[in-house]
């Protein structure tokens, strides 16, 4: 709880802190994981769009009001700050305060100075200086005002340079794409746009790879109050050997920003499989199976989620539909479909659940799958997911009508399977049921012990229903 100290001489009181709002002042209760920064709304644009789908809460600090967003069962904030290295110092400032991200993560663009840079290539920044301020590091020494050169409250030499967080780093480091290239190395922050000429040849002494209006902000306040920072760049524009861009208007800041925004995704989904991702490797699994599954998780992206196993989304309809029945959906438009990669593996479960919406299971390759189906009557129907060619019980396809109770496990316990999952209309979270064990062991007690099977303790599916997409459905 916030609480204030007033000085009896002082006209300060606790009557004006509640005047000035005591929301402002008081963290906010509701920690964060991950919080994402950019400076414009085209370079959190891609963010946006990857989260369009996902649960989130609206949270105001003062007149401010910020979207968190749930996903792979963390809260991620993402934040706008505003053009310059003031704004972004104070917007983070605010945000570390309220909601004390474990990382803070930086997306946007920048301009180049390294010539061999090309536009949308990518700079995981290392350090960061302030152009600004370089000269007063030299100015300073052997005059009387030397002392500003350490900060008074951290007792420290203020750092000409300052640096990533060093476990961010070796993360990005080891980031790749096959059509964005990637670089390391330095970030020059000015508030002069593009560059402040008449420092330029200094700043190019300093060897930065390109200059941009936040990051050395971002650096410094991370420094200040310990946290765990880095900045992705794309390069949006090519400066000219003085500071000046005489191409400026052909700038590409959309996919420059998305290629940064890319890069910085996968940044945080390898810290998600690092901490919170169940293992591939399994002592239970075949070798060939785990090399398998580490194999399709790289090659397309796909992610873990609360309930085991992994996904990916992979098509969502730009078109928009509405059902005949008004009550189905209450009368709202949905996507007309949606549908993901899905991928099981040793031990893991889909858990009992329900859509509004019809969904078709496509099978794609490991062993196969059984799909267990409840229908509203209490009729249970068995289906075996996998290729007809190989068990003549098998088949390609299975679809579940909307409305059934429906879970899934793998034959093979040593081995995984790949599938698709094809929502039609498409997938909304509201529009998902995941079962309470005892309520549907109570209204179905004859098949109370395959739904205990596949249905997880309260305290687990409390905190399941609470996540971002439930289950595999998170990436519809």
């Amino acid at each position: 709880m916030f609480t204030t100290k007033t000085d009896k001489n002082s006209n300060f009181s606790t009557s004006s802190l509640r005047h000035a709002s005591n929301d402002f002042f008081r963290p906010h209760p509701k920690k964060i994981n991950f919080a994402i920064f950019s400076a414009m709304p085209e370079e959190l644009d891609f963010f946006q769009n990857t989260f369009s789908q996902n649960k989130y809460e609206t949270v105001r600090v003062h007149e401010f009001e910020f979207k968190i967003y749930e996903y792979h069962n963390k809260r991620i904030l993402i934040v706008h700050t505003g053009l310059g290295t003031t704004f972004a110092a104070s917007i983070m400032t605010l945000i570390h305060h309220h909601f004390c991200p474990e990382y803070i993560l930086l997306s946007g663009t920048a301009g180049s100075i390294k010539s061999e840079l090309q536009i949308r290539d990518v700079v995981i920044v290392e350090k960061a200086f302030e152009a600004e301020i370089q000269g007063v590091f030299k100015l300073l020494k052997n005059t009387p005002f030397e002392s500003c050169l350490t900060h008074p409250l951290k007792n420290q030499r203020f750092p000409q340079v300052y640096s990533a967080d060093e476990e961010l780093l070796q993360i990005a480091k080891n980031v790749n794409f096959s059509d964005i290239r990637i670089h390391q190395g330095t970030v020059v922050s000015s508030n002069a746009f593009p560059a402040p000429k008449e420092l330029f040849e200094k700043i190019k002494n300093e060897n930065p790879y390109c200059i941009d209006m936040e990051t050395s902000a971002f650096y410094q306040i991370a420094w200040l109050l310990k946290a765990r920072v880095i900045a992705i760049r794309g390069i949006s524009n090519a400066l000219n050997h003085d500071g000046t861009d005489d191409n400026v208007h052909e700038s590409d800041v959309k996919g420059s920003a998305e290629a940064a925004a890319k890069v910085l995704l996968k940044i945080l989904d390898t810290l998600l499989l690092k901490y919170d991702g169940p293992e591939l490797q399994d002592s239970e699994m075949k070798l060939e199976a785990v090399n398998e599954v580490k194999e399709l998780v790289k090659r397309f992206n796909l992610q873990p989620h609360p309930e085991g196993g992994y996904y990916a989304r992979t098509f969502q309809s730009k078109d928009t539909v509405k059902s005949a029945d008004k009550d189905r959906y209450d009368d709202e438009y949905r996507k007309a479909g949606t549908s993901i990669y899905y991928l099981l593996k040793n031990n893991d479960f889909s858990a009992w659940h329900s859509l509004k919406s019809d969904e078709l299971w496509h099978y794609y390759t490991g062993c196969p799958i059984k799909i267990y189906v409840l229908d509203k009557e209490g009729n249970l129907t068995m289906h075996l997911l996998g290729n007809p060619l190989n068990n003549q019980d098998a088949t390609f396809q299975v679809a579940i009508p909307a409305g059934n109770w429906f879970a899934a496990e793998i034959i093979d316990k040593t081995s995984y399977c790949l599938v698709g999952c094809t929502v039609n209309p498409g997938f909304e979270f509201r529009d998902f049921k995941l079962a309470d064990r005892d309520a549907l062991s109570k209204e179905f007690p004859q098949h109370s012990s395959l739904i205990r099977q596949f249905t997880r303790d309260f305290n687990h599916e409390l905190n399941f229903v609470n996540t971002q997409g439930i289950g595999k459905k998170c990436g519809i």
